[in-house]
Parts: C-alpha cells; sequence; structure tokens
C-alpha cells in the first residue's frame, strides 16, 4: 500500500491549473503531491478556446477528472472552487477518495441559486438565443463587483488578464437542471462515501453562501465554515490562510495526513 497523499486541486469557471500558485505551494508545504488539471479546452487562449469549449458537459469535465483520480496510485483528497466546487462533488460520487473540500462551490441541482446577485452576474447569458451553445465569456465588470470584490484592484486585474471562455452548455445544465435529460448537475450525494468540507466567503456574491451552507447539508458527514469579509477567493491571497486553517483542523479530524516530505508534479 503507497503512502503517497494525493491532492487534486478544480479551478472554477474560467480558470485553468496555474491559477493555484499559492494553493498548490499550501499543500506541498503540508506534504501532499499536488496535480492541479487544467478542464477541457481551458488551456486555448480565449477567442481561441471559445467555439471548443461552448458545448462542453460538466459530465465531460466529471470524466476527464475521473480518469485523473483513478491513475492515481491512491485516492485522493479532492479540492475544487466555484464549478470546481461542484465538479469533485461529482467525481467523489464515482470514485475513491479520502475526502471532498468544496470552496465557494456552483450548486448542485435541487439546490436553489436565483439570488439577485448571481441573476445580475449571469442573466445576460441566458437571456440570448440557445444560451447552451454559446461560449459564458468574463466580463470585468461581473469579476470585479461579483467575484474579486474584496481584492486589491491590481490583483483582481491581474486575474481577470488569464481568464478564458466557460461552457454555456455547464451553465445551462446548472442553472436550468430541469430542462436536462441527462442530468449532468445532479450529484449522487448518498455515493459521497469520505468527509466532506464546504467553505463560504462571507462577501461572495456570484455563489452567496446560502448554496454553501445548502450543499453541506445534503451530505451526511459534512462541515461548513464560512471566511470572514472574504469575497469569491477563499483559496487565494489575504483569506488563503485562514482557509487553510480551518483544512487543517478539518484533516486533523477526519484523519487525513499526509506524508512528511513534500513533492512535485
Amino acid at each position: 500500500m503507497t503512502n503517497t497523499k494525493h491532492v487534486v486541486i478544480v479551478h472554477g469557471t474560467w480558470g485553468s491549473g496555474s491559477f493555484w500558485v499559492e494553493a498548490r505551494a499550501a499543500f506541498e508545504e503540508r506534504g501532499f503531491v499536488v496535480h492541479t488539471p487544467t478542464l477541457r479546452h481551458h488551456e486555448l487562449p480565449l477567442l481561441a478556446g471559445s467555439t471548443q469549449v461552448a458545448t462542453v458537459s460538466l459530465t465531460d469535465y466529471t470524466d476527464d477528472l475521473v480518469e485523473l483520480c483513478e491513475s492515481l496510485d491512491s485516492p485522493p483528497l479532492l479540492v475544487g472552487a466555484s464549478l470546481g466546487g461542484l465538479l469533485v462533488q461529482l467525481v467523489a460520487a464515482r470514485t475513491p477518495h479520502v475526502g471532498v473540500v468544496a470552496a465557494c462551490p456552483a450548486p448542485a441541482a435541487g439546490i436553489f441559486n436565483l439570488y439577485p446577485s448571481m441573476l445580475r452576474l449571469f442573466a445576460r447569458h441566458f437571456a440570448q438565443p440557445r444560451p447552451w451553445a454559446k461560449p459564458l465569456f468574463p466580463e470585468w465588470e461581473g469579476w470585479e463587483w461579483g467575484c474579486a470584490n474584496t481584492q486589491p484592484p491590481e490583483v483582481a486585474r491581474d486575474m481577470f488578464a488569464e481568464l478564458v471562455c466557460e461552457s454555456g452548455r455547464a451553465y445551462c445544465e446548472m442553472a436550468l437542471p430541469w430542462l436536462d435529460r441527462r442530468k449532468a448537475a445532479r450529484v449522487n450525494f448518498d455515493a459521497v462515501k469520505g468527509p466532506v468540507l464546504v467553505v463560504g466567503g462571507e462577501l461572495d456574491r456570484v455563489v452567496v453562501p446560502a448554496i454553501g451552507r445548502a450543499t453541506a447539508k445534503k451530505y451526511a458527514n459534512a462541515t461548513y465554515i464560512e471566511i470572514p469579509a472574504s469575497d469569491h477567493m477563499v483559496l487565494f491571497g489575504a483569506a488563503l490562510p485562514t482557509t487553510m486553517g480551518h483544512i487543517d483542523r478539518w484533516m486533523e479530524s477526519n484523519k487525513i495526513a499526509a506524508r512528511e516530505t513534500s513533492a512535485e508534479v
């Protein structure tokens, strides 16, 4: 039996695996072998990737992540933020894992999602014809107001410059699950056997804290914590040490420990 402890960290909407510089370092300091996959077509520049990513399903993303997890020599800790927070739950229902950390998770099917701030951010996309066939472009006003609303302006600008397009189909699967015959956003909560930590940001506007609290209530073994004065970026910048402190205590209470020496992949 291998002693290696893996963590798979999954980025959110418009992101890529390269976003996880700080979180990668934090988990490596704790002795994990860190994997930061980039979701399908998110490696492409914004315009080049827009047509490729437009019709990708949540199921496509999940299939790719399950394949990665099952290639590892031991079940990983699954960590995801925003869209990634939903994806790690979908993955956890399908493959062995030691635990799940869902940071500001996008809402699974069955969780109320029609909050005013979220409608303000995404209504324009859904108002156009056939939104499931069109890419979701990042917009500066929405990013600054809804996602990075407590970040220093220069940090918010630097992060925005790295964003790429997101799948309109995946967003329709999340926002309009009753129209999705494949039920791509439906999590089999009972199949998630490991402990779950859900992290919310007190000032998050793109995934309001109520969604995190509702998500935690779906699990038999879940803990919900909220980062005071934090926006959506609970795994970045000034909020990261506080979030990692909560993760440390949760891992200790659930006996999730990495080996003493760190490694990089």
